[in-house]
């Protein structure tokens, strides 16, 4: 079989909301060597130790667009003998400091993009997730629980409407810069990641690469299916008190 062609962009940006399979999907396509090593550059306490070697004196997100150019050059920088692509894990509301530094286009900064975005088809599902991953602090299979969960109706509610916001505001940025993502689904993924991580592969232009999948594990347990009912059960009741 005749090796795939390397990808020509610059940067694959997974754009995303919390809780819907990014750092899976996206350590698979490390993994297969289709992209450098993933990581959350821009998440509150997600510098990697090689970014911070590269800069001892950040130990905090960038604060101005110098810094922040700065940053970009080191991790562009990072690996770059490999030829591959950055790999670029975002939630809105960390591009939401970017933009706070003047950027209104990724590609200001990353060169061109590709961008995949990662959704989720049951909002509600994804909103008790990052509930419990908030009071859990584990974030991925292989992080140790710090503490157990407790079910909160007006926490997962929250956070319902602000996974619609961020997901919204993703939608907007794709419309108003003329971009059409790849979609991947968090249900397709967990159900085959294999299969999922092709159907990427192929709307990549690289139908032959072998793939090596993720050893992270889907978290869903069936505490998560019981705040779940419990939360639309209540939802149902508050809606039947309201009306007349």
């Amino acid at each position: 079989m005749t090796a795939p062609h390397r990808l020509a962009c610059d940067t694959i940006v997974f754009a995303s909301t919390q809780r819907t399979g990014s750092t899976a999907l996206a350590t698979t396509l490390s993994a297969s060597k289709v992209t450098r090593q993933s990581y959350e550059w821009f998440g509150q306490g997600h510098f990697d130790k090689k970014i911070r070697h590269f800069l001892p004196e950040f130990h905090d997100l960038p604060a101005t667009a110098e810094e922040l150019k700065r940053y970009v050059r080191a991790i562009r920088d990072f690996d770059a003998g490999s030829g591959l692509p950055v790999s670029l894990m975002l939630h809105n509301y960390q591009f939401d400091l970017l933009r706070e530094l003047g950027v209104r286009r990724l590609e200001e900064l990353f060169g061109d993009c590709l961008y995949v975005y990662n959704l989720r088809g049951d909002i509600y599902y994804q909103a008790v997730s990052l509930h419990i991953a908030i009071q859990t602090q584990q974030w991925v299979s292989a992080q140790e629980r710090i503490a157990e969960p407790s079910y909160d109706f007006e926490s997962i509610d929250r956070l319902v409407n602000w996974i619609f916001q961020d997901c919204e505001s993703w939608l907007a940025y794709f419309r108003q810069n003329g971009i059409v993502p790849f979609h991947a689904a968090y249900e397709r993924f967990a159900q085959d990641p294999r299969a999922a991580t092709q159907l990427l592969l192929d709307w990549l232009g690289m139908p032959g690469q072998a793939i090596e999948t993720t050893s992270l594990q889907r978290q869903a347990s069936d505490l998560n299916t019981d705040f779940y009912h419990r939360y639309l059960a209540e939802c149902g009741t508050r809606r039947a008190l309201q009306d007349p």
